[in-house]
């Protein structure tokens, strides 16, 4: 799809742009606004305080939100917005026939402004071309054109947090009523609770440990040896039970680092068996997360919770938690980061593996996450 959208997406981007239309107001009343973001759940939470100092600004605007189905979960538990509108990832053929569909459902709306949150995809902004907004809004690098497919830009700053970037983005239209972030700035429900998991008779404080990075970039992980030695020393006092979480794809991979565990008294492999409102659930409750980055990152730091984070190939400048208590460990080699929003976050790695993952002190690791457990 990185390359379908960069190649076929830049051919339609120039027979279908225009030259950016002059910068006229922005409507002081507007009745529907679209927010697009497809790719990546942490960075969908991350749009969040955006969406919300939009929606307490334009109490009056219905809110609609444009994603892949497979993020419908997720936009539900934040639940900051009166519309979800989603497109399945299929086949070319029918995920452009989908896109056509689409295209023309959205139209009917008239929509009096779009924000697109995807960073530099041909994909999102020719969508908001073709439903025709009033006004729009997206994120333009000055090399691959886009920026011809808005009404209004903002140029993404590679050396701020990208909650920082979304907040930008909703900025730039107009000044908003509101000053600095929006009161409630994540506005997570409260309502998500447990189903039928194991994890739902868990009375003792627990701490989550997330071993994986969605397949977008497994370089992101820490090996797979070093989270069996953490593990180990933080389960050795039997202070905290450990609950070990990952996706339906990453079941062989978190079940084979519980199988290699020294004792499995206390820790509970919960890798597949989660919905994304679970997961919610599960990180409110937690007394701290570990976690590389990733999704559930972004989760914690929605939800206000002590995190300990692992970085490599991307930056923590861009992507790091936000909560208060937080531990970051970040090697800063020469060649880091290598992933971006300017490359579409492709790892590109000089080495025959990612020394800034492999190059850790285990045992640095372990005394410093047990000196800021013992501060919490």
């Amino acid at each position: 799809m990185k390359y379908a959208d960069e190649y076929i997406g830049r051919i339609m981007c120039f027979l279908f742009g225009k030259a950016k239309a002059q910068q006229a107001a922005y409507p002081h009343d507007p009745a529907n606004i679209l927010f697009i973001k497809f790719w990546g759940m942490g960075s969908i939470i991350l749009t969040s305080p955006a969406v919300n100092m939009v929606k307490q600004n334009y109490p009056a605007a219905k809110l609609h939100y444009l994603s892949f189905e497979s993020n419908r979960e997720v936009l539900t538990v934040i639940g900051n917005v009166d519309n979800i509108i989603t497109i399945k990832l299929s086949n070319p053929v029918t995920f452009f026939v989908d896109t056509i569909k689409l295209i023309k459902s959205l139209r009917k709306t008239n929509f009096d402004l779009v924000y697109d949150f995807e960073f530099f995809t041909y994909y999102s902004a020719l969508i908001n071309r073709f439903i025709k907004p009033k006004y729009s809004t997206g994120f333009d690098n000055k090399k691959n054109k886009r920026g011809r497919l808005f009404t209004h830009t903002v140029e993404f700053n590679d050396h701020i947090h990208t909650r920082d970037n979304f907040l930008n983005l909703v900025k730039i239209v107009s000044p908003l009523k509101a000053n600095g972030l929006p009161k409630g700035m994540w506005e997570i429900q409260k309502g998500f609770l447990f189903k039928e998991t194991t994890i739902s008779a868990v009375t003792s404080p627990y701490i989550v440990i997330n071993p994986n990075a969605s397949k977008m970039a497994y370089e992101r992980r820490l090996p797979a040896e070093y989270f069996v030695k953490l593990i180990d020393a933080l389960s050795a006092d039997g202070k905290f039970e450990i609950i070990l979480t990952g996706s339906s794809e990453e079941i062989n991979y978190v079940s084979a680092i519980h199988d290699k565990l020294r004792s499995k008294v206390n820790i509970t492999n919960l890798a597949g068996k989660l919905s994304v409102n679970e997961l919610f659930s599960l990180i409110a409750g937690t007394e701290c997360l570990i976690t590389n980055d990733s999704g559930p990152l972004h989760i914690a730091t929605a939800l206000n919770k002590p995190v300990v984070a692992f970085f490599g190939p991307e930056s923590p400048v861009r992507y790091g938690p936000l909560s208060p208590q937080k531990l970051v460990f970040y090697r800063s080699l020469e060649c880091s980061p290598c992933m971006s929003v300017s490359n579409s976050k492709t790892v590109n790695c000089i080495y025959s593996e990612p020394k800034c993952m492999t190059g850790f002190d285990v045992e640095e690791i372990i005394n410093k996450i047990d000196k800021f457990m013992e501060k919490l």
